[in-house]
This record gives C-alpha cells, structure tokens and sequence, in this order.
C-alpha cells in the first residue's frame, strides 16, 4: 500500500538518529511510498537527502521554545503534501509533529533513539498517552524503559532493530590505503578503531586507557578515534597523559566512513551504561565492513554481537577486562579473520535497510502484528 510518510528530525547535528532518517527515506521511496523529509537547513541532513533525490521540507526547529510556530508549520506542511503518517525521531520534532499530525487527521509514529525516558511534563504525558499511536524503539530494553518509567503502554510499542544497506557499505582495498596514506599508518600496523561523538556516555576515556595498557607490548598498535565532541580536548590531554599521544589518531567529523572502516583491523566501542546509548550504527557498520570487535555490553549493543563468534562484550567501565578481551583477538590472526567473516554474515541476516523498513512498514499498518 502507498503511504504519504512525513519523516522529521529536529536535531541540529548529523549523528545516528539522522543516518536513520536518510536511510530509512531513501528505502520507503524506492518501496513506492511518497515520502518527505523534515529537519533544519542548517543540518547536513537535508544536503544528504537532496543528493539522494529525497523530498525535503525544511524547518528551523528551536532547540526550545517556539512550539506553536513549529506546529503551524508542520500542518501547513502535513495539508499541503496529504501525509497520511508522520513519523518523528528526536524529543523537539515529537512533540510538534504529534500535535500538528493531530489537528491536520493524520496519524503520528515515534522513533525513539534514546536509552532515556521521554516523559518531563504534561504536555510529554498527553503526546504519549493520547496524541501518539505507534511507538517504535531499537531493542526491548529501551521498550522497558517506556512501559517501566513513562507507563506507556507494551502494546503501543514495536521493537524494531536498525539496518544498513549492505552494498553502500564495504571493505575497499583502495579506501584502505588512501586512508592509511593520509594518517600516516603503515601496512605492518594494525589499528583499532572508535566512531562516535566524544561525548561522556560512548566512554573513549576508558578505551585510552585499556589502549594504552595494551599498547604497552605491542609497538605496531594504532588507535584511530573518529569523530568531535565536548571532551576532545580533555581526551588528547588524557592520551598525552597515558603516553599515547603519538599512537592515537583524533580524526574529527569525518563524512568519508567507507574509508576510515576499511583503514581499520578491529572496531572498539567504549559506552557506558546509563549515558543514553542504545543500538549504535557505528557497531553495525563495523559488521557491514566485517571487522571483529570488542565493545561494552551497554543498551543494546549485547544483540548486535555474537559473543565469541563476531567479537567479544565485556562490562562497561573496566579497562581492564577490555584490554583482556583485546588482547585475545589481537594475538590471533585467524580470529580476527573468522569474526570479521561471521560479523558480515551476521549483519546479512538481522541488520539490513530491508529487514528495518519491513519492520517500520508493518508498523504503519498497524492490522499486522510483528513480532522481532
């Protein structure tokens, strides 16, 4: 069935929430269904949707205040396209998107990104009990969280876990050494790499440290960290601390991921329980370009490896049983080898765009029921 979909994202930076957007965007247009994309001008977001052929509408979402102009806007927007669905994905766009979809007769289904709850006020407890119709969330301890904190009802909620498309994502022997060319990483190196925002709850300040205790031993080890934030500064004074400065590559936003996957020999992800991570596209795409892994087994992060298999989960804040973790798959070439094989397999099976948008398409026709 062709819908008329309205997908919004008020943020004002380009992170996973919005790679969710534009994948999600793209795959619904090529199913038939008309869709239109919502987000500021200013976000990398819409120049990515226009260069894919993606409908765009933009709207300069406050960071607060502002909602009545929001709302108005929206339903312009609504009337004038005849979304039938309007589909939000950050906290700001879900709150004016229930209310302008409620006035102009359309239906509203809400992502939610976060591992947080998403009730502070009245006007939250009134979008979520009466204003939204479908919730989606990445994984159930996130559905938790919803029902267990906000009193959202279990019914309302489906779990839909995120997809790649896995043809835009993989391994390039010419990216690699493009890559490793311009940070200077020789061929006998191997390097482990981080993606995401240098922010407190993706934990970088515990994987310095688990780096530098490996690193120790091991004079042919790199770590490349990519990605900007609010503690850059304070983690390159951590890395000069623990003597690791010259080992560790800061990349900042980067744009070129294809490139920077494939310069790397294993994937590290550092967060911490509690911070708000829940199903990170960085883990996803480090099993698209088959890189075996070690990361923390933090909100929902534990489903997307196969422990043992693809790579190894260990508790949150401790370098130690990090460095332990990483020294077993450094140490073996052939498990490097056969995790990074298993990985891709893995993401070919549960994690595709495909299987994401069957999800979220079942949703929309709420006579299905889905079960994940």
């Amino acid at each position: 069935m062709k819908r008329s979909i309205l997908l919004t994202n008020a943020s004002r930076m380009y992170a996973g929430g919005e790679f969710y957007v534009l994948l999600l965007a793209g795959e619904l247009m090529a199913r038939g269904h008309d869709v239109a994309v919502c987000c500021r001008s200013d976000n990398l977001l819409l120049a990515k949707c226009l260069d894919r052929g993606i409908p765009t509408e933009p709207v300069e979402f406050p960071l607060r205040g502002g909602l009545g102009k929001c709302v108005r806007e929206l339903r312009e927007i609504i009337g004038r396209r005849g979304t039938g669905i309007v589909h939000t994905n950050t906290n700001y766009d879900r709150t004016a998107g229930a209310i302008a979809a409620r006035l102009a007769g359309a239906r509203h289904v809400a992502s939610i990104h976060s591992f947080h709850s998403i009730q502070y006020n009245l006007t939250h407890w009134l979008r979520n009990r009466y204003w939204t119709e479908r919730f989606i969330t990445l994984g159930q301890s996130a559905k938790d969280i919803l029902t267990g904190r906000d009193g959202i009802s279990a019914g309302k909620i489906s779990i839909v876990p995120l997809g790649l498309d896995p043809d835009d994502m993989r391994r390039s022997d010419e990216l690699r050494s493009k890559a490793r060319r311009e940070f200077n990483i020789t061929d006998t190196e191997l390097l482990l790499g981080n993606v995401g925002r240098l922010v407190p709850f993706k934990g970088q300040e515990y994987l310095l440290r688990s780096f530098a205790d490996v690193a120790r031993t091991r004079p042919g080890l790199r770590l490349m960290i990519v990605g900007d934030g609010e503690l850059e500064a304070p983690l390159k004074k951590a890395a000069s601390d623990l003597g690791i400065a010259g080992k560790t590559i800061f990349t900042g936003f980067r744009d070129d991921i294809p490139s920077l996957y494939s310069a790397m020999d294993v994937y590290v992800h550092s967060s911490v329980e509690g911070g708000g991570e829940t199903f990170p596209f960085a883990v996803l795409q480090a099993l698209a370009f088959g890189l075996p892994m070690v990361v923390t087994e933090v909100g929902e992060v534990g489903v997307m490896v196969d422990e043992g298999v693809t790579g190894f989960a260990v508790r949150d804040c401790d370098p130690a049983l990090f460095s332990e973790a990483l020294v077993k798959l450094l140490d073996d070439t052939a498990l490097r080898g056969s995790m990074g094989r298993a990985g891709r397999a893995l993401l070919m099976r549960k994690f595709t765009v495909a299987t994401m948008a069957d999800g979220v398409e079942a949703v929309y026709d709420s006579s299905k029921t889905v079960v994940f």
